[in-house]
């Protein structure tokens, strides 16, 4: 991707969001799927537009009155006229001209009022987090597929049926959102944990970390955490979310390769995000949180206070990890992660029993880390034939350039 394509690309992940809620305000959710398209197609047009006439004195501001300009052409194709007329007319009267570019504040208003949106009881929980992510981050149909190890076919159906329950309902952005946010909390901390996931370990970005969208997890999880009580649960997300990305300039060699946990140079994980993380942590645990994302968050903490790998405390981290698996007994991703921190605290032969009885689940979205795991296992216990057979599996799973590059490269190590 060139200087430009990078540039727009940075832009739709900061501002997509922002001008689907500004316009699904003014416009109505029953709009969506127009709207949903016309800032697709804004990015689009500023990719070529910019690349043969130069950056706009102001991009946001250009994006936001492009998109609002071809939103009313598909508008006014589709109704002849008199509707959008109508519309026009009423929006002009509410509030004057409608400005080229939403302040920060009125934009974060409206993400939390699309938020609530997409969260209504008329779409089931799993419908809300895959409708959320696509139409407030932009995630596509991979990166759903990926985010909630779900069939990309059951991803695209789910959303073609949110999106028409949400225009049959015919939602209206509420400015009292808030209070919705509140009674939604459980599933918002979700979605943002989910999005910032999806940064953390990007599903098709050549660069493996989308450092945007960890970000703006961290910006609405901020925006929440005052109006979605209990805020214990925000916290320890938002400690989490500190403590991994605080060691985002170590996760990457400069060349762009993966560089695992054991061998990153802990001398640049940023500890001032680290205190951050310490400090959501403390507000956790005085609000006496005991959920998902506390736990988590006391796993990363355990990482972060680690001078070095071979001080990591693995048998605390193991004891956190069967504590998850009690709340979630179903989850193979924390399965596998707790097998991990096993095969560190008791050796890779007490492991290698339970990984191969883990069934083999094409459509759950965690088979490339099933064979990535087996591997590592393997290596480390010495059985060379069995890892170069799962690295070869993984290899074949890899979504991620980098992923495969690092694959590769362990493939190549094995007879070394």
């Amino acid at each position: 991707m060139d200087a430009t394509g990078q540039l727009v690309a940075h832009f739709f992940r900061q501002h997509s969001g922002k001008m689907v809620a500004s316009l699904a305000r003014v416009f109505g959710m029953a709009q969506l799927d127009n709207i949903l398209d016309a800032v697709q197609d804004t990015f689009e047009t500023a990719m070529s537009h910019w690349r043969y006439n130069g950056m706009p004195a102001d991009p946001p501001a250009w994006l936001s009155r492009v998109a609002r300009n071809k939103l009313i052409n598909i508008i006014n194709r589709a109704a002849r006229q008199t509707t959008i007329e109508a519309m026009e007319a009423s929006i002009v009267a509410a509030q004057g001209e409608t400005p080229p570019v939403v302040e920060d504040e009125e934009a974060a208003d409206s993400q939390v009022q699309l938020l609530v949106a997409c969260c209504h009881p008329a779409l089931g929980e799993r419908d809300r987090i895959l409708t959320t992510l696509h139409v407030l981050c932009g995630f596509g149909v991979p990166e759903l597929a990926n985010a909630l190890r779900l069939n990309r076919e059951v991803v695209k159906k789910a959303l073609q049926r949110s999106k028409s329950t949400l225009r049959r309902v015919n939602i209206q952005l509420d400015p009292r959102a808030a209070k919705h946010a509140a009674e939604n909390s459980a599933t918002v901390c979700t979605i943002l944990y989910l999005m910032f996931n999806e940064g953390y370990k990007a599903t098709r970005d050549a660069k493996g970390i989308n450092m945007d969208l960890c970000y703006e997890a961290m910006r609405l999880a901020k925006l929440l955490r005052p109006i979605a009580p209990p805020a214990a649960e925000v916290d320890a997300l938002l400690a989490l979310m500190f403590f991994h990305s605080a060691r985002f300039p170590a996760r990457i060699m400069a060349y762009g390769e993966w560089v695992p946990l054991a061998e990153q140079d802990r001398r640049l994980w940023d500890r001032r995000l680290i205190a951050e993380g310490f400090h959501y942590l403390e507000c956790a645990k005085r609000s006496g949180c005991a959920g998902k994302y506390y736990l988590e968050s006391l796993i990363a903490s355990l990482h972060c206070a680690a001078r070095h790998f071979a001080e990591t405390d693995w048998k605390a981290i193991l004891g956190l990890y069967r504590l998850l698996e009690g709340l979630e007994p179903s989850s193979v991703l924390i399965r596998l992660n707790r097998l991990v921190a096993e095969s560190y605290a008791a050796g890779p032969l007490a492991v290698i029993t339970e990984l191969e009885a883990i069934p083999y689940d094409a459509d759950s979205g965690t088979v490339f880390l099933l064979q990535a795991v087996k591997a590592h296992v393997y290596q480390r216990a010495g059985s060379t034939a069995q890892a170069h057979i799962a690295y070869r599996a993984a290899l074949s799973l890899a979504q991620n350039p980098l992923d495969a590059q690092y694959i590769q490269k362990q493939l190549n190590t094995l007879y070394t």
